[in-house]
This record gives structure tokens, C-alpha cells and sequence, in this order.
């Protein structure tokens, strides 16, 4: 009980924080004159602190002009990266006005690349001048990008040139939050894979999950693996019903048994295909079911390991399909959907809990502890299921720790 109180009076006294950062953004800061003409005067790169008529100017972080111009634009780019008319024959042309050959990234490992070129599988280097460097992304390839390469022997080759994408799997640099990082590229949609049990199911890794495709505007299947290991259908068809009211195509499946195979075949054929799920929830199982004689690794969990599994697949391969098609195995993929974004974005993610919240008490209720709140309410009368709103709560702190950690940082570089 104790540690109840003390939650809720640190959940109190955040909000409370939040409010006061929210009015000292809205207020301005008197600056003498000598102290900007100073500033201007010394460091003639930074972004300069121009007062009003009033002599007032805004409370913001200083850094030189070119470096914040660079980071917008860096930003920028990276969401507008993508061209989604592409097709296989546009990127045949743009190889076929150079020497070079077209090839697709199958794999990416410890600076080198696994390419296909015209049949044929060739390790290649990278140019020295090719950088990621003004690209937005932290690194140049991912599987799944077309690439111009010379081949240099029997089974290697050197990338000359990275063609551009049709769409991306991307996720926010944890550090450089300005920067993303490229996980996938020109894919068609992703399947989350989770397991009902062995490694028990995480719900709110299947929400990230969600809230990464929607932000990467990639459609998305959620596929419910062994479920042979449940009691009863009733109860996992019952639990997982939530996301099929709001529109998720939900699959369940057992890749020991053969359930639900057929689905999962049906919505991978002829698309490029992103597994995205922990380890050990049986994503190369699974596509050893749909497509016998892959012989893909797999593993088994131990009981005594954590919900997040073994990890059986080390790096994001792409894996053809003889029905037509690819799916890009990935590793277990953590912080996917909500790094870098805003807390009072997250409820937009959450279209059931954001139908109620127009009913709380407080325009600034959190959901967590304050009275009147509507949504507490729908949990209770059962219109909302209890473990949407425990991972809307959890991710909503955790945005809010970072951004408060980020603002921080601001503060004392100003000071």
C-alpha cells in the first residue's frame, strides 16, 4: 500500500512538472542588451538572441545556427525519404544508365554486404566516399535496398551507390534523436509475430510494435504463434479481441500443428514482408512451416529464460519465397515504435482509450491515478480491456521520463 502511495504522489508531482514546463514555455525571457550584443559579438555563429520591442526573447536552447539548420534538415529528410511509386522496373533503368548492375541487399554484417546480382550472391565492400553521413539515417544499407555494384572476382563485388527507396522500416536513433536508423528498406508491410506462450505474450511489445508500423505508415498483421500451448481457443480469441476491433488482422497459428499456416501463407505471398518479434516467439519456425525445406536455425526456450526468449537469429536476412515474395527476418527488435516521440502523441496511438478519455474530469489527465478519469472507468465497466491502458500508462512514462531528461540536458547547456 505504501508503494502505492508513493507512486501515485511521483506520478502526482510529475504532472505537476510537466504542467510548469508546459507555462514556462509559454513565457519569455529578459535578456540585457550587452549580454546579446556580446553573444553576437564573440560567437557570431550561434543563433542569435534578437529581442522584441519589448525587449523580450524567447527561452530556447543556444546552439550555433548552421548545427541547428543541419539537425532540422537531417530530420526532414529522413521523413521524406521515400518515393512509394517506385517499382522493380524503375530501378532496372537507373541501373541501366551506368556500368554497374543491379543488386538487392539480402543481408548486412559487420560492414559488409550480401547482395544479389542477377542470380548470383556476392559479399561487396563499400565505397570509401559513400557515408551516411547527410542522409539522415545512422547507416548507409539495409536489407531490402537496391544497390549499383561492380563486380570485382568471382564472388565479390563493391557497392557503388545505394538507389532510392520505396519505403522503410525505420526507427529513431536512441542517442542522435535527430538521426533514424534504417532496419528495413522497401518492404510492403510487417507481420508481428508473438507468442501466446513460451515466451509468455507481451502486449505491449505488440503495441510498439504497432505504433512503429503506423508511424512508418506500413500496413500490419499481428500473428498469435503457439497456440496449441493455450487451455482453451475461447481465451486467447477473447484476450486478443481488442486489436480486432480496431481494425488489426488478427492470426493464430501453431507451427508444430500446422494452424493457421494457410493465413499466414496467403498474407505473405507476393509481398516484401517484415517479421518483426522477440526471440524465441518462433518467426523461423513459422516460415519453415509456410515454406518446407527453408531449414531456417530455430531454438527452444527454456523455461527459466525471460518472456523475451533466446536469441536465435543474429543480424536481418531476407529469405525468398517460392510462392512469390520475401519476408526479412529480423533479430528481436526492441524500442521499434515510440523513441523520439512526444508524450501527448502516444494517445493518438491508442484510438480506443482516446474514444473515452474525452469524458475525464482533467484535459490533462494521464490515466494513471487522477479522479473523474473516463478511462479508469471503461476498464472497470469492461469496455476497455485492462493491459491496453497498463501499456498506454507504462510507454506514456517512459516518454515522459526522456523527455524531461532531454529538456534537462537543454537546461544545462544554456547554464
Amino acid at each position: 500500500m505504501a508503494n502505492k502511495h508513493k507512486k501515485k504522489r511521483k506520478q502526482k508531482l510529475r504532472q505537476q512538472q510537466r504542467k510548469a514546463h508546459q507555462e514556462k514555455q509559454n513565457q519569455s525571457k529578459t535578456i540585457r542588451h550587452n549580454t546579446a550584443v556580446n553573444q553576437e559579438k564573440h560567437r557570431i555563429d550561434w543563433q542569435p538572441l534578437e529581442p522584441n520591442e519589448d525587449g523580450i526573447v524567447a527561452d530556447r536552447r543556444i546552439m550555433p545556427r548552421d548545427e541547428r539548420d543541419r539537425r532540422e534538415g537531417l530530420l526532414e529528410k529522413s521523413q521524406t525519404t521515400f518515393n512509394e511509386l517506385l517499382t522493380d522496373a524503375d530501378w532496372q533503368a537507373m541501373a541501366n544508365k551506368t556500368p554497374f548492375e543491379l543488386g538487392k541487399v539480402i543481408h548486412v554484417s559487420r560492414g559488409l554486404i550480401g547482395a544479389e546480382v542477377n542470380g548470383r550472391k556476392l559479399i561487396c565492400d563499400t565505397r570509401g566516399i559513400l557515408t551516411a553521413e547527410g542522409t539522415g539515417y545512422t547507416n548507409i544499407t539495409a536489407v531490402g535496398d537496391r544497390i549499383l555494384v561492380e563486380q570485382t572476382a568471382d564472388d565479390r563485388g563493391l557497392m557503388h551507390q545505394v538507389l532510392p527507396r520505396r519505403s522503410g522500416l525505420a526507427r529513431m536513433d536512441s542517442f542522435q534523436t535527430y538521426l533514424k536508423q534504417i532496419i528495413a528498406a522497401n518492404v510492403d508491410q510487417i507481420l508481428i509475430v508473438s507468442a501466446w506462450r513460451d515466451p509468455q505474450i507481451w502486449f505491449q511489445m505488440i503495441d510498439e510494435y504497432l505504433i512503429g508500423a503506423s508511424r512508418n505508415n506500413l500496413k500490419v498483421a499481428i500473428c498469435i504463434n503457439k497456440v496449441d500451448l493455450a487451455e482453451s481457443m475461447e481465451v486467447v480469441e477473447a484476450t486478443l479481441r481488442p486489436y480486432a476491433n480496431l481494425g488489426y488482422e488478427v492470426i493464430f497459428a501453431s507451427a508444430e500443428q500446422g494452424m493457421g499456416i494457410d493465413t499466414v501463407r496467403q498474407r505473405l505471398q507476393g509481398k516484401t514482408t517484415v517479421l518483426a518479434g522477440l526471440s524465441g516467439v518462433g518467426k523461423s519456425s513459422l516460415l519453415n512451416a509456410v515454406q518446407p525445406g527453408l531449414q531456417l536455425r530455430t531454438g527452444v526456450v527454456s523455461e527459466l529464460k525471460s518472456r523475451e526468449g533466446r536469441h536465435t537469429t543474429t543480424q536481418a536476412m531476407m529469405v525468398p519465397l517460392a510462392m512469390g515474395g520475401e519476408v526479412i527476418d529480423t533479430p528481436g527488435i526492441k524500442d521499434m515504435g515510440v523513441s523520439g516521440m512526444h508524450p501527448d502523441e502516444l494517445i493518438l496511438f491508442y484510438p480506443d482509450l482516446e474514444a473515452c478519455m474525452v469524458n475525464c474530469r482533467f484535459s490533462d489527465c494521464t490515466h494513471a491515478h487522477e479522479p473523474g478519469c473516463a478511462v479508469r472507468e471503461g476498464v472497470e465497466n469492461g469496455r476497455l480491456a485492462p493491459w491496453r491502458l497498463k501499456n498506454y500508462v507504462n510507454l506514456f512514462e517512459r516518454l515522459d521520463e526522456e523527455f524531461f531528461e532531454t529538456n534537462l540536458r537543454k537546461k544545462k547547456v544554456r547554464r
